[in-house]
């Protein structure tokens, strides 16, 4: 690689790492105070941006946070953690159910064949998530907690220089999106779409589903630079 396409990769590498982070603590539990600063830091807006600029959906991310920044009040707070449990815990029936299998099993219900696949594909990865098994493998918090240790890894490959490395968790993670969340993903927005409110968690999975299409096409291009 000449200096310039390592400077590439490495902004890419970090700025798929800070996406992920952000998006797995988002859909892993309720939000509050500190996790909605998170979110919405001018930072978190400007990566998508950064990774997906000739996306619509991306390129408004900023626009999207700086908004939701002028918003952040204890009402916002309550707000948003109200959605959060009728969008994802119930106890009303959910309108887009946080699970792969729901989207491509033969029936909808959790703990599938799409299920085990993918506690197979953690495994080769040697990874176990820790909510296993009170939690099912393919829920999109752990989907997205996998997707995060696989970015935690190539930023770490790349450091050390390990190519190797580098490129099995680049490949794995192009894999799993091509496999698992991009088969799925399109349909939970498809009927997170359906959603009664509209206060955060709607916007953000739009961006979500953005961005995972824009990362596999990320991914392509840095494993054809390293």
């Amino acid at each position: 690689m000449t200096e310039e396409q390592k400077s590439t990769v490495e902004i890419l590498l970090a700025n798929r790492l800070y996406a992920y982070s952000l998006l797995y603590k988002a859909f892993a539990r309720e939000p509050d105070a500190e996790l909605l600063n998170l979110l919405t830091a001018e930072s978190a807006g400007e990566a998508f941006a950064l990774l997906g600029s000739a996306d619509d959906t991306l390129a408004r991310a900023p626009a999207f946070f700086a908004e939701l920044r002028g918003e952040l009040d204890e009402a916002f707070v309550s707000e948003a953690k109200s959605e959060f449990t009728r969008l994802f815990l119930g106890p009303i029936k959910l309108v887009a159910p946080p699970w792969e299998s729901v989207y491509i099993g033969k029936e909808t219900m959790l703990f599938q064949e799409s299920t085990l696949a993918v506690r197979r594909f953690y495994q080769r990865y040697g990874l176990q998530p820790e909510a296993c098994p009170r939690v099912a493998d393919d829920s999109l918090a752990l989907e997205l907690a996998f997707m995060n240790r696989l970015a935690e890894r190539a930023c770490s490959a790349f450091g050390q220089e390990k190519r190797e490395e580098l490129l099995s968790a680049l490949n794995g993670s192009c894999e799993f999106l091509t496999e698992h969340m991009l088969v799925w993903i399109p349909r939970f927005l498809e009927r997170m779409s359906e959603s009664p409110s509209n206060v955060l968690y709607p916007q953000l999975c739009r961006i979500l589903s953005a961005f995972l299409s824009v990362d596999r096409e990320v991914l392509t291009e840095m494993m054809g630079i390293v």
